[in-house]
Formats: structure tokens, sequence, C-alpha cells
């Protein structure tokens, strides 16, 4: 169980920095992971903006990560919003991501930091992989 939570809370912090990547950059989508104080924030509608440079968002719609290409410090959080109608997924195998969206909701993935090593990691929806739903995350170090 504490291998589960460890797990989740790196996903949340990877989706969090992919999340401020986004939005720091025109065409990004993907999270990238977070470890040591990783939380989680669940709320009905999308999240209230934070300062420039803090976070990045990733909006799931349909079978579409958009961005679908995001670029993200580690030092950012990632905010997965899905605005669909199904359950959506954010997955990081190398990270041993694995969060899942519902419809409606946001989900705030928390900075992973140095835990995180820069790198590019590919990163989908587990329900929807087959149907194209898929995208790359560049992290980088802050």
């Amino acid at each position: 169980m504490l291998r589960a939570m460890k797990t989740r809370t790196f996903g949340l912090m990877a989706v969090g920095i992919v999340l401020l990547a986004s939005a720091c950059s025109s065409n990004n989508s993907s999270g990238a992971p977070a470890t040591g104080t990783t939380t989680q924030q669940t709320t009905t509608a999308p999240p209230a903006s934070s300062p420039a440079g803090n976070q990045v968002t990733i909006t799931m719609v349909d079978f579409n990560f958009n961005p679908a290409s995001v670029t993200a410090s580690t030092s950012q959080d990632i905010v997965l919003t899905n605005t669909g109608s199904a359950l959506h997924n954010f997955s990081i195998d190398k990270l041993h991501i694995d969060q899942d969206v519902q419809p409606g909701q946001s989900v705030t993935l928390k900075a992973p930091g140095s835990a995180v090593p820069a790198g590019t990691y590919d990163f989908f929806c587990k329900y929807h992989k087959s149907q194209g739903m898929v995208g790359t995350l560049i992290a980088t170090s802050p």
C-alpha cells in the first residue's frame, strides 16, 4: 500500500510538471512526475491560474491530450483537467505514474524537483491509448 501511495504521489507530481510546462509553452502536453511532498487536489472546476511558471496544464477531452507535447521544469506542478464526459488517465510507465481524472474534475501533481531526472517521457491514457490518447513530456532541470 505504501508503494502504491508513493507511485501515485510521484505520478501526481509528474502531471503537475507537465501542466505547468504546457502553460508556459505554446504546444506542449505531458506530465512530469513529482516526488517528495506530492499532493493531489481534485476539484469540480478547472484550477485557478497560478503565477506564470509555477504550473502547466494538460486538458483531457474526447480521446486527446491538449497539448500532446509539453516541456516542463521539474520545479513546476502539473494540473490535469478532464473536460470530457469519459474517465481519463495520465500514465508514465518509466516514472510509475498512474493517475485517473474523473469527468469534470482536475488533479494537481506537485513538482518532483530533483527526484525526477531531466529527459523525455511518453505518457498516455491507459483507457484510450489504443485510440491515440498519447503524448510526450520533456522534463527539464530548474
